[in-house]
């Protein structure tokens, strides 16, 4: 068990290590193994971020030619789809060289925009090194050196996870176009609880990989909206999950040269954008019924009506509250969500928004799409 902690929300919460971080592991002590005549009970890394971890073995196999280590991911107090699964690592002589592969469970790259090359294993260029630098420094030494991949002493590692295929379903690598398994990730090689760091890189990640060679994507904040963005004709390849993070999706976008964004949410999400809000989780802002109440009285209507809406709990309460015949509300509302994404990007790219109340049921409020076409 990792003994690191971070703060979160008041709480203490234990930090974990990656997937990169098992692999490096279990390879580190596949190698010991295959060239000594022991047998390790843990085995101790250095991060990337500078951290030294001590990760126990899980399992050992070994062959004359081989030997096979598995650890157990500890993703700590974070609620990751990998916690607790077995990363394996097999070390094995070959003729000559280093090779490093995925096996059962490890995902394969089917799309160009990603760190790794389309058709090879989902290990990722940190890991990759962390992995091949595990191997150089326990090789046996030879006249005071360390072993070389030369003629007669190469090695081949596999990293597998038997669990991966089905894990993977879970996780953001269908959308990604990695299929068939789990990736190896990590570039600090801890995992911190509830990491916003985290979501925002596989933000990034998704934002590169679609936006290769595209001028315009589609930005949801969630399943909803990207059900939405569908039935109104949007392709799969073209739209991005950003949870709460409007105006880092954008700076990705800006990054990628996207030329145009259309931004799909709940008005609940989308009416803080109009207000100048691009982090939308309701602990950094919540202005939701504040947005609807300004937006009325600019319009002119009754301060008890007004009133009346910042009593609601929610968003979605107000709009039904509010009935039908507020088309010139949303519009206001819809128009300035257009004209705050403008200004975040400094007008390089053209910006659109739908807008929506309800849920598998939703009904669209304002479409900049449908006004610009009239």
């Amino acid at each position: 068990m990792l003994d690191l902690y971070v703060m979160s929300d008041g709480k203490k919460l234990r930090c974990g290590y990656t997937t990169g971080s098992c692999a490096t592991a279990a390879t580190k002590a596949a190698t010991i193994m295959l060239f000594n005549d022991i047998v390790l009970e843990r085995v101790e890394i250095m991060t990337p971020k500078g951290i030294e971890i001590s990760i126990p073995i899980n399992s050992v196999e070994k062959g004359k030619d081989y030997c096979i280590v598995s650890v157990v991911k500890d993703g700590g107090d974070d609620p990751d789809m990998t916690n607790g699964m077995e990363i394996y690592a097999k070390v094995e002589k070959q003729d000559s060289g280093f090779t490093l592969t995925g096996g059962e469970g490890i995902g394969v790259i089917t799309r160009d925009g990603l760190a790794i090359e389309k058709g090879l294993h989902a290990i990722n260029p940190t890991p990759r090194k962390t992995i091949e630098q595990a191997v150089k420094d326990n090789l046996p030494q030879v006249k005071g050196e360390n072993w070389e991949f030369t003629e007669g002493n190469g090695i081949k590692v596999t990293i597998s996870a038997p669990m991966g295929e089905e894990i993977a379903k879970k996780t953001f690598n269908p959308r990604l176009g990695i299929v068939g398994g789990i990736s190896i990730l990590g570039t600090t090689g801890i995992v911190k609880p509830m990491s916003e760091e985290a979501l925002k890189e596989s933000i990034r990640i998704e934002i590169k990989q679609k936006g290769k060679n595209k001028k315009k994507l589609v930005l949801a904040f969630g399943n909803i909206g990207e059900k939405c963005a569908k039935d109104k004709g949007f392709n799969e390849d073209e739209i991005v999950i950003i949870s709460n993070f409007v105006g880092f999706a954008l700076e990705c976008c800006d990054e990628m040269n996207i030329k145009e964004v259309i931004l799909v949410g709940h008005i609940g999400k989308l009416s803080k954008v109009a207000y100048g809000c691009f982090n939308t989780h309701s602990r950094v802002n919540d202005v939701r019924l504040e947005v609807i109440a300004l937006e009325l009285a600019l319009l002119g209507y009754d301060t008890e009506l007004v009133r009346s809406v910042l009593t609601q709990k929610t968003s979605e309460g107000a709009v039904k509250f509010l009935g039908n015949g507020y088309e010139e509300l949303y519009k206001n509302i819809g128009n300035k969500i257009v004209e705050r994404m403008r200004i975040y990007t400094y007008g390089k790219m053209k910006c659109d928004a739908i807008m929506y109340y309800g849920f598998s049921d939703y009904s669209i409020l304002y479409n900049s799409l449908d006004i610009n076409k009239s």
